[in-house]
């Protein structure tokens, strides 16, 4: 009794072996199993159509959901039968999910609709070359089928004899046959190349020519390249989905290769197993697990990337035993495609975003004419605004400082000034005035006259603006314009708080003659305050003991043989106000005291 059985498989449990979710009987052996997509009636059919190809030449149809729930449904929809031999050859199409490619014995090939699953319905059978010709021998049988992964209505189909047909169904007849003519070996398993459309990997199980051959329907006459590695007839291939640089095979030398397209290099090997593995497949949906399948009735799942243990190595000892252990670990060779970055992003100054994508561009070699897909990847940087008025702001800065026009920087600081002014921040606003002032013609007299000193320049300029006309008229001729200068320059001093009570000293005729004529009536060392002599200072010690009831207030006034009145409280109020008038016009000076060599150049 045989039967089909459907498990739920659950990555998350500890379980290794998963649960059987359903069974149901079969009245002959399997030779294929397809599993459809949903057809256009997805309420009846959730799971999809599952399809099996048995020994009789027949076709059964079940439905998965019937199976699994155990509702005691009959799962059977339908069963086919129109093949004479074993059915070997069975796939559903991927763009199309009700069209069903069968081959078996004879050289037959059936494409069957069920979209109604109850009643499918037969195309005309496809006829290979040789069949029914007069006197020609019967085709050849039909040993896997595959659909063009690009174009819809392509597919392909391999045969014992060696032959790989290329079939058309908008003619209805084979458009290229593919047969390599260094050796008659027999084909087992074909795959389409999911990138490039007219390329397709064929295997054979013949011991005597155990290899993969890529073939391009553009050059037929031989194979674009081989792929070399098992020792024996190969019986199961699957081409990753989730990385199309990944090919798996599986043959009769009990390994499992998994294949670098590119380079035809072995990137991991599955651990020997005890028997063969007769078929592979890759899943649809989890990257990096494929099935297998071997003739004692076992069925595993795997992972590509613990595919890294060595392989079992057999050593015979002097006592004719044999001892296995297992070789060094391997790495994969290379990283799958669902393990790199498809794409990336990063921030970067001034609130950009840096992005890339990865992606697969076909491209066509310069030296074969065959297109190919590579890798090719595209940046991006692009601006991120979280605060628009801040940017606003940014730029607008940034348009006014660029050219280093003063005008603009003064518009740009009068804005900012009426801005600051109408939201009532009353010191931002005078913050941005006076900033505003810098950048003028005059910036320092302007800020002067901003910090309330524009009376006194005005005053400091008056007399300085009279004389500098006279001159101007006299020719500046004579000394005494220049000394009238200088007295004006003096009295202008006295106003603005920067005179020292001194007279004005006279500029010489001659530079040379400057510090000669220079009126110095009390001189500097004439000065200076005499030291009292030992004698005199013990007799004014005596004259102070004398005293006794005179103040130190009072004594302290006598000098100079006269009598002055006592220091009071009131005098020394008046030296503090006084020390506090000369800060203050010490701090004016720091404003206006840079233009007095102006004022008096001017003069001059």
């Amino acid at each position: 009794m045989f039967e089909t059985q459907i498990f739920k498989v659950d990555f998350a449990s500890s379980d290794a072996s998963p649960a059987l979710a359903g069974h149901v009987p079969v009245p002959e052996r399997f030779h294929r199993l397809a599993w459809g997509n949903k057809p256009s009636d997805a309420a009846q059919l959730p799971y999809g159509i599952l399809a099996g190809g048995l020994a009789d030449g027949s076709i059964c149809l079940w439905n998965p959901a019937a199976i699994v729930d155990g509702s005691g449904h009959n799962p059977l929809l339908s069963k086919m039968q129109k093949h004479a031999g074993a059915v070997k050859g069975l796939e559903f199409n991927s763009f199309s999910p009700n069209l069903l490619a069968s081959g078996a014995a004879g050289g037959e090939l059936c494409i069957w609709d069920v979209a109604a699953p109850a009643q499918p319905s037969l195309y005309p059978a496809l006829k290979g070359p040789t069949t029914g010709a007069p006197g020609a021998a019967a085709a050849p049988e039909i040993t896997y089928i595959s659909w063009n992964r690009k174009v819809q209505h392509i597919l392909a189909s391999t045969q014992v004899d060696g032959a790989t047909v290329v079939w058309d169904l908008k003619k209805q007849r084979p458009v290229i046959t593919l047969k390599d003519p260094n050796s008659q070996r027999r084909c087992s398993v074909l795959q389409w190349n999911p990138d490039v459309a007219t390329q397709l990997v064929v295997a054979s199980d013949d011991d005597r020519s155990p290899t993969l051959q890529m073939w391009d329907l553009r050059n037929s006459m031989s194979p674009v390249k081989e792929f070399v590695g098992h020792t024996k007839g190969v019986l199961g291939m699957s081409w990753c989905p989730q990385d199309h640089s990944l090919l798996l095979s599986c043959s009769k030398d009990n390994r499992t290769i998994c294949w670098d397209v590119a380079t035809t290099d072995v990137v991991c090997e599955l651990p020997s197993s005890n028997n063969w593995n007769f078929d592979v497949q890759w899943s649809p949906t989890t990257p990096g697990v494929f099935s297998t399948s071997t003739f004692d009735g076992r069925v595993s799942l795997c992972n590509v990337l613990e595919c890294t243990a060595g392989s079992a190595v057999e050593t015979l000892n002097a006592d004719f035993s044999v001892t296995h252990a297992v070789g060094d670990v391997k790495p994969l060779k290379l990283p799958p495609a669902w393990l790199k970055r498809p794409v990336g992003v990063c921030f970067g100054f001034g609130g950009r975003l840096v992005s890339f994508a990865n992606h697969k561009q076909q491209v066509t070699d310069p030296m074969t004419g065959q297109v190919r897909p590579v890798d090719t990847g595209a940046i991006s940087i692009s601006q991120v605004v979280t605060e628009a008025k801040l940017v606003e702001h940014s730029e607008a800065f940034e348009a006014a400082v660029s050219g280093r026009d003063r005008t603009a920087l003064q518009e740009f600081c009068a804005h900012k000034a009426a801005d600051a002014a109408a939201t009532g921040a009353q010191e931002d606003s005078e913050t941005w005035t006076f900033m505003g002032v810098l950048f003028e013609e005059d910036a320092r007299r302007q800020l002067l006259s901003k910090l309330g000193f524009a009376e006194a320049l005005q005053q400091a300029a008056a007399p300085a603006a009279g004389s500098g006309s006279g001159d101007a008229a006299g020719g500046l001729a004579g000394s005494s314009s220049v000394d009238v200068a200088g007295q004006q320059l003096h009295s202008a001093m006295e106003q603005l708080g920067l005179g020292d009570g001194k007279p004005v000293i006279e500029v010489p005729g001659a530079a040379e003659d400057f510090f000669n004529q220079a009126d110095d009536p009390h001189g500097f060392f004439d000065s200076l305050p005499e030291q009292p002599s030992g004698d005199a200072a013990a007799a004014a010690a005596a004259a102070a003991a004398a005293a006794g009831g005179m103040s130190a207030g009072g004594a302290a006034g006598l000098s100079n043989g006269g009598a002055s009145e006592p220091a009071t409280p009131m005098a020394d109020a008046n030296h503090v106000q006084e020390g506090t008038e000369r800060e203050d016009g010490i701090q004016r000076a720091m404003f206006v005291g840079n233009y007095t060599p102006r004022l008096y150049t001017f003069v001059r």
